[in-house]
């Protein structure tokens, strides 16, 4: 007993907090304990202090409560702090849908030239079609590997995922989908696995919002990848400059919210509606990841996320 009050003591210096404020002991939404202190200027409002983390900040406000979404699973994440803002079955296993494409683009930028060109073979139109996807680029079609990642990135196409699949298969001997797995396990990303590249397998593909958050944190290594993903909108040729794509970003909250980094939705019957969206945290410097997965308002529950954590965390 005389350790704990030690330590709370201790904190309690360290902080500038009069340590006979009131102190509560609580259990989180994650299940993890956090000692609240009461703010002495205001004995109404208490504020989090996790009994962990070096960096303090965000600090909770318990008078704002958790919102309410429709997904199955979510999951909020400061990457400055290291903390899971807020939780709802953060590492259960559903089907992610495109955002697979998140970890294709990852294993296409380790495995490839993008200054390959790359033709668009009947193949990968045909499993697109099979697996229930449209058909968005043309049979023959040449096209720059660049611009065929903001095909795939920015309007979701599956074909341009698949014929990502073969041209690493016929030029470099590569199986895309297995250096995604590799990947997935160099992330420590346990809980997740990949059958193809587009994400139409939503039922032997699956990942968790915990994963999806070490992904995230991962592909940051690649600013071009975020470049394509915060864009609206684009053209893209073929290269005999004959064909001509213009291409729409499937994320609706471009242009809605104005703190994007960049964001990825995804979506099949089974799945449901899923989102990555990486926004600029408020105040600081930080990056918030938002994940929802298995929802039926997915873009609807990632901006409740992202305006609930401005006003139910204290930035500084």
């Amino acid at each position: 007993m005389a350790a704990k009050f030690l330590i709370i003591s201790i904190l309690d210096l360290l902080l500038g907090i009069n340590f006979l404020s009131p102190i509560v002991l609580v259990q989180n939404s994650l299940g993890r304990n956090e000692v609240v202190y009461l703010d002495p200027k205001d004995q109404n409002v208490p504020f989090l202090l996790p009994t962990v983390e070096t960096n303090y900040f965000p600090i909770r406000n318990w008078e704002i409560p958790d919102p309410e979404l429709t997904a199955r699973s979510a999951i909020l994440y400061d990457l400055n702090s290291e903390k899971i803002l807020f939780g709802i079955n953060p590492n259960s296993k559903f089907p992610i849908a495109s955002l697979t494409k998140l970890m294709t683009a990852v294993a296409v930028f380790e495995n490839m030239n993008l200054d390959d060109v790359v033709e668009i073979k009947k193949s990968a139109i045909e499993k697109s079609t099979k697996e229930g996807g449209g058909n968005d680029l043309y049979e023959g079609e040449k096209i720059k590997a660049s611009d065929l990642l903001k095909v795939m990135l920015i309007e979701s196409s599956n074909v341009a995922a698949y014929v990502f699949s073969e041209h690493l298969k016929e030029k470099y001997s590569v199986n895309l989908v297995e250096k995604m797995n590799e990947k997935a396990r160099e992330l420590v990303m346990n809980d997740t696995f990949f059958t193809e590249a587009a994400g139409l397998d939503d039922k032997d593909s699956f990942s968790t919002g915990q994963d999806l958050i070490k992904l995230v944190k991962y592909s940051f290594r690649y600013g071009s990848l975020y470049d394509i993903l915060k864009t609206q909108k684009t053209e893209v040729t073929s290269i005999d400059g004959i064909l001509k794509h213009q291409v729409l970003n499937t994320n609706q909250l471009l242009g809605r919210l104005f703190n994007i980094i960049g964001g990825k939705t995804g979506f099949t019957e089974l799945a449901g509606g899923s989102m990555v969206l990486v926004t600029e945290a408020p105040i600081n410097s930080s990056r918030l990841i938002t994940v929802v997965l298995g929802s039926n308002d997915r873009f609807g529950d990632a901006k409740k996320l992202v305006e609930w954590a401005a006003k139910a965390y204290l930035w500084k």
